[in-house]
């Protein structure tokens, strides 16, 4: 039976909320949202800042009490969930790029590790959070013959990367069934959107290539199939998630977010070509310890949350695509080009 959808406003208005690793892409999207409505939102991150663009139509960046720390430290996070009377958690935090986990596999398993199990002891300890949601990923699940990925699929990540989501997300699923604690899991596919700068993605590195005039290179054979999911449609899984871990006894249960349409990587290049006619590639396929087939079946989420996507990818690539237009051409620094 879907769960009915309470109007979201009154849910975040004045309530107090961490987003670990709300610097990073998806997270500084995240924390831009729930500030947009009232939430009082901390964002823990090891960044030095914010990133130093808005997000949105309104500029909320200043609304946002920025904590530089690591969630590694349960000393800072027993401080944060204390002093600020922490009510819901968004925990994001994490090494997210695979090509560095595969370089530096155990500082990655123990930004995603650690930092999963030290933030969840902080949060058993903290009576006032009530709702937390972990970001798992469908890489969790690793290399399965059946696909689409359904939520009951093993978590079998052998990869360094890979391997960190399985184990972050049994983490979290131990901590809620064990403790009775109110997590819930997400499981995302590819996102893409405004704000992302991590370049060895392939859609911001495609624009940003276009916009250098240089030609994209392309790690795989170009037959890879994902799930390509925008931010927007991301951060609306995860509030909604949020807001019903608890009510509607959702504790322990992991939730799969994508398009449910997936795509190769040619597929999304020549989606991307409407945008940027100049785009030019070439297929290296260099691609070392990555997974060709993977993409998710959500319909969990819109049977149990009544959850749907609501960006198709051309209009989700139309949005980002002005969106890089702007921001490229007035990168302070050069050589993040």
């Amino acid at each position: 039976m879907a769960v009915k959808r309470k109007h979201r406003a009154s849910h975040w208005r004045g309530r107090s909320v961490l987003v670990t690793g709300g610097a990073g892409f998806i997270g500084y999207a995240l924390a831009t949202k729930l500030a947009d409505i009232g939430a009082r939102v901390y964002v823990l991150d090891i960044k030095p800042d914010l990133p130093a663009f808005s997000l949105g139509k309104r500029n909320v960046r200043g609304k946002i009490t920025y904590i530089r720390g690591s969630v590694t430290s349960k000393k800072t996070l027993d401080d944060v969930l204390k002093r600020k009377g922490i009510r819901a958690i968004f925990h994001l935090a994490a090494e997210a790029i695979v090509g560095r986990a595969l370089k530096h596999p155990a500082k990655a398993l123990d930004a995603n590790i650690k930092g999963t199990w030290t933030l969840l002891e902080s949060a058993r300890a903290a009576s006032s959070v009530h709702e937390i949601v972990v970001a798992s990923s469908d890489k969790a699940y690793g290399s399965h013959a059946k696909l689409p990925y359904k939520e009951d699929a093993a978590l079998q990540g052998l990869n360094p990367y890979d391997c960190s989501k399985s184990c972050t997300d049994l983490v979290a699923q131990m901590y809620a069934r064990t403790y009775g604690m109110p997590i819930a899991i997400a499981r995302c596919g590819n996102v893409y959107g405004p704000g992302d700068t991590n370049w060895s993605r392939l859609i911001p590195d495609a624009l940003r290539s276009t916009s250098r005039g240089r030609m994209l290179d392309i790690r795989s054979d170009g037959t890879f199939k994902r799930d390509y999911i925008y931010v927007d449609d991301v951060v609306d899984a995860y509030m909604t998630l949020a807001e019903h871990v608890e009510r509607d006894s959702l504790s322990g249960e992991a939730f799969n977010f994508g398009n449910n349409k997936p795509l190769k990587v040619s597929d999304v290049l020549r989606e991307i070509s409407r945008n940027t006619p100049h785009l030019e590639f070439q297929i290296l396929n260099t691609a070392q310890n990555e997974i060709q087939y993977q993409y998710l079946d959500s319909h969990k989420a819109e049977r149990v949350l009544s959850w749907k996507p609501k960006v198709l990818l051309r209009d989700g690539l139309k949005r980002t695509a002005a969106w890089y237009s702007d921001f490229l051409p007035n990168l302070k620094n050069p050589g993040q080009q």
